[in-house]
């Protein structure tokens, strides 16, 4: 368990550092707006059970990723783990903020990444290279946000990492699915009418948070009979 947590802090670190060679960051108003907003969602999560947790971050890190970039995700992902951590009741030990911070900072790297590479341009949400590069962006930010997740939880509690990914995560894929949506919304509309379309990420993220309550014991109560 430990050299997998120091592996993937590790990488986090490199990734974050390979970030912040290239550019400089944009700390614009409607930003920073969506990095409070980023930590306002960040403290309501869904407990799981064996320890796993959901977060309401994802929209935040999406949105920052198409329309700010890899950097400037990276960095919300930090300030708005590091808060949820510090006003948490009760507090999450410091190794598993760590974790929390590291995946959420490499989910954003390679889904910010995948994003450019499937040839996603910054700020545009119309054109087909974006929307493929948003579409490829969600599928990376899941696969490593929770495929991570599972292999930590399935380390501490001696569970299959995949079975905890099926019975835990897999139909998470619906509400990451709609997060890009939302991405793509945002992105219309802030073209029109500036910063003030980010507050439509509050309804949004409370929304999604209710849809995971409502749907997970669905959701595993049938991933336990297959």
């Amino acid at each position: 368990m430990f050299a997998f947590l120091a592996t993937i802090a590790t990488l986090g670190g490199i990734a974050a550092i390979e970030s912040s060679l290239h550019g400089t960051l944009n700390l614009g108003a409607d930003f920073l707006l969506m990095v409070v907003f980023a930590c306002i969602a960040a403290p309501h999560t869904l407990n799981l059970g064996h320890n796993a947790r959901i977060s309401t971050v994802q929209p935040f890190m999406l949105a920052a990723i198409v329309l700010f970039g890899v950097r400037e995700a990276m960095l919300l992902a930090a300030i708005s783990l590091t808060y949820f951590w510090i006003v948490g009741r009760p507090r999450l030990p410091f190794y598993k903020a760590v974790f929390n911070v590291c995946n959420f900072v490499l989910a954003g790297w390679l889904g910010g990444h995948a994003f450019t590479a499937a040839g996603g341009r910054l700020g545009d949400v119309t054109s087909p290279g974006s929307l493929v590069g948003l579409l490829m962006s969600v599928l990376a930010f899941f696969v490593v946000n929770t495929g991570l997740v599972s292999i930590a939880v399935g380390l501490e509690q001696g569970i299959p990492p995949f079975r905890v990914w099926y019975e835990k995560y897999s139909w998470t894929i619906n509400a990451q699915l709609a997060g890009g949506s939302l991405v793509i919304l945002l992105g219309m509309l802030r073209q029109t009418f500036g910063a003030q379309v980010l507050f439509l990420t509050i309804p949004f993220c409370i929304m999604t948070y209710h849809f995971y309550k409502a749907y997970f014991p669905r959701a595993s109560q049938k991933a336990h009979k297959t």
